[in-house]
């Protein structure tokens, strides 16, 4: 339903104002809408999980109600409450299309030009139309002589004692000392030309759109089927850099950061303005194309490259420990390196585990141990082909000296066990979770220097990488492994939401048993060691998902669910028909479709060989097995290296006198699907 015809000419007025009207007919809309409005939006967040947030944009409290005669949260419902105010959610129970006919507004106390007002601001302070742009912008200034420059003009002898000004500070200025004729006969003075509120129109005039998806799942159907447009997004932007500009007025911040605050609030103003100046249905209104991808800048200087085109960045080989004083500030050891951090499935029929600071691939039908790697802190994130990647903790960046340089992403070749050192190769997966600060993290594109925001709506506080699909299409990134979102690599947005595949589990789910220590939810010294068992694939359009208590989804409903044992690292093989399971105990291959469990190898006789040796201090010890992955290793060096280390001749001595260690055993035994020994 469209606004009143009232209020539509009001609205007309202020945001598309006709070119032969003067500036008194477009000031007395903004008061008039001023007066009209229900209150000022205090966030520029709108909706989350589909609902709108209290005070921004869509906010049902000054907007009116989303559903007739039911307030907010459900408190006051039904006829009898018509006309009440909700104590609690404080929006009013009503039937009237109040949506359609409710105006609110953005406080704007530094103030803001309206372009329609433009030339009449400018013939007042005796500057053109451009001119008064650029000081708008501050992309120039006006010095204390009256001469107006470039913001960095050559010329010019910048320093600290220069006096001048810019922005719409400048402009208000000089607009309060003057005089107009046609504005002083309106009631009016020079300096209501800059505005301090902007109105924002009814929801009903910005409708969200709503998109099919005939092609996608019901999944991304919920999460994309209604979507804001550019409209609503250039609102949500003025109000951002409105209340980011009012919260450095009140704390007095430097010139120089309110005149660039200001200025990026008219940008935005501007912006506004010039979307909403168009119908509602005009494209230009409607969403942005479906993908959270944007172009990021390098992280580093790199002469050579030509934005928008490939980077190919080189790897630097092995991992390398980290030295003392980030061992001491950033790492913390793992307290039992026998448990079992992250497995994939490679083709094959090999499974990579990494156990402690050691990975071992197993051939799983025989249960051969192919070979072993120390592979220091770095964690493995998955596999293709014969490769296998593996990546630091806080995140990968170019290396500053040299860009071509990418640190923090590591590559191991399956067959040979080498590690890569040269130019990344095109078919390895390039796009991972960075993380700047602790409460952000986004999706990077190495190789095409973009970025995506990922989820910050919907997956969390702290969200990080929990797991990643076999082809690497899909990224789980959340902050806890029970929710969170799954992202999708080409597009840039989440398209699952975990907390929707929640549907409790039907009669006859097939129950497979394993093998190894239950769950300990007290046990704390594992919460920085074990990765919570979970796993995704998308198999020929299949979500399957195995969630952390123990049961395997398939597009939603309930396939199998594992019991008798905890589940420390899962992963799908590439086809997503075979699932990884392991523990400190053992190691599971399960077939999906049929239930069946194909093999189960005993990693019990792995525990010895990955203990830290008692003799040694824990510090001491952990530093030898990030550098060997075993003490069989370790000890294996000449005591001149184990010195760099840190180990004492004393201590060198106990370590030799004691009997050998225990060394990876060369093949795990277990049994096969026909129930034969391996």
């Amino acid at each position: 339903m469209p606004a009143p015809p009232d209020l539509r000419a009001l609205l007309a007025a202020f945001f598309a104002p006709a070119p032969a009207a003067g500036p008194v007919a477009l000031l007395r809309a903004a008061f008039e809408l001023r007066a009209r409005s229900s209150g000022a939006l205090t966030t520029a967040a709108m909706l989350e999980s589909r609902r709108p947030i209290e005070g921004g944009p869509w906010c049902p409290r000054l907007f009116g109600p989303l559903e007739p005669l039911r307030c907010r949260c459900g408190r006051l419902v039904g006829p009898e409450h018509r006309g009440e105010t909700c104590e609690r959610c404080h929006v009013l129970c009503s039937d009237e299309p109040l949506r359609e006919r409710l105006v609110a507004h953005v406080d704007a106390p530094f103030g803001l030009v309206h372009p329609a007002l433009a030339p009449r601001v400018a013939a007042l302070i005796g500057l053109s139309p451009d001119q008064l742009r650029a000081v708008l912008h501050a992309d120039a200034v006006i010095l204390a002589d009256g001469r107006l420059v470039a913001q960095d003009d050559p010329a010019i002898d910048w320093d600290d004692d220069m006096s001048y000004e810019t922005g719409v500070r400048a402009v208000r200025r000089r607009l309060a000392i003057l005089a107009d004729p046609e504005l002083a006969a309106a009631g009016l003075v020079p300096a209501d030309l800059v505005l301090t509120s902007v109105p924002v129109s009814p929801p009903g005039e910005r409708p969200l759109y709503h998109e099919p998806h005939e092609h996608e799942d019901r999944w991304f159907r919920a999460l994309w089927s209604d979507r804001v447009g550019r409209d609503n997004e250039s609102i949500s932007a003025l109000t951002s850099r409105a209340l980011r500009g009012a919260r450095l007025v009140e704390l007095d911040a430097p010139k120089i950061i309110l005149d660039r605050e200001c200025a990026d609030a008219q940008r935005a103003f501007e912006a506004m303005l010039d979307l909403l100046a168009r119908p509602p249905g005009d494209p230009a209104r409607a969403p942005r194309p479906l993908s959270g991808w944007l172009p990021a800048p390098l992280r580093g200087e790199d002469e050579d490259h030509v934005p928008g085109t490939l980077y190919r960045f080189r790897l630097a080989g092995a991992p390398a420990v980290s030295d003392a004083h980030d061992r001491y500030v950033h790492h913390r050891a793992p307290h039992r390196p026998e448990v079992p951090r992250a497995c994939v499935l490679a083709d094959g029929d090999r499974a990579l585990i990494q156990l402690g600071y050691l990975v071992l691939l197993v051939h799983w039908p025989t249960g051969h141990v192919l070979w072993t790697k120390p592979v220091t802190e770095a964690v493995l994130l998955g596999a293709r082909g014969d490769w296998a990647l593996f990546g630091a903790k806080y995140g990968r960046q170019l290396d500053l000296e040299d860009p071509t340089i990418l640190r923090g992403l590591y590559a191991l070749d399956l067959s040979s066990g080498t590690w890569l050192e040269g130019p990344y190769p095109d078919h390895l997966p390039a796009i991972f979770v960075e993380k700047d600060e602790p409460e952000d993290a986004w999706l990077t594109d190495w190789r095409g220097q973009r970025g995506a925001p990922g989820a910050e709506d919907c997956s969390g506080d702290r969200p990080n990488e929990w797991a990643r699909s076999p082809d690497h299409r899909y990224i789980w990134m959340t902050s806890s492994p029970d929710d969170g979102a799954v992202l999708d690599t080409e597009r840039g947005v989440a398209v699952l939401m975990l907390s929707h595949m929640r549907e409790p589990p039907g009669d006859g789910v097939r129950a497979v048993a394993l093998t190894g220590p239950e769950r300990d939810e007290e046990d704390v010294e594992l919460d920085d060691q074990v990765g919570a068992g979970i796993a995704i694939a998308r198999p020929r359009g299949e979500w399957r998902t195995l969630l952390p208590d123990g049961r395997l989804r398939r597009d939603g409903r309930v396939a199998l669910e594992f019991t008798g044992a905890a589940i420390e690292c899962a992963a799908f093989d590439l086809a997503g028909d075979r699932l990884l399971l392991v523990n400190r105990d053992a190691l599971h291959v399960v077939d999906v479709a049929h239930g069946l469990l194909l093999a189960q190898l005993d990693l019990r006789p792995l525990a010895p060989a990955l203990a830290l040796p008692e003799s040694l201090p824990r510090e001491l010890a952990d530093l030898l097995l990030a550098h060997h992955g075993t003490l069989a290793a370790a000890l294996a060096q000449p005591d001149a290296h184990l010195r760099e280390l840190g180990a004492g001749d004393a201590q060198l001595a106990d370590l030799r006198a004691e009997p050998p260690p225990h060394v990876v055993p060369s093949r795990l035994l277990g049994t096969c699907l026909d129930g034969h020994a391996s």
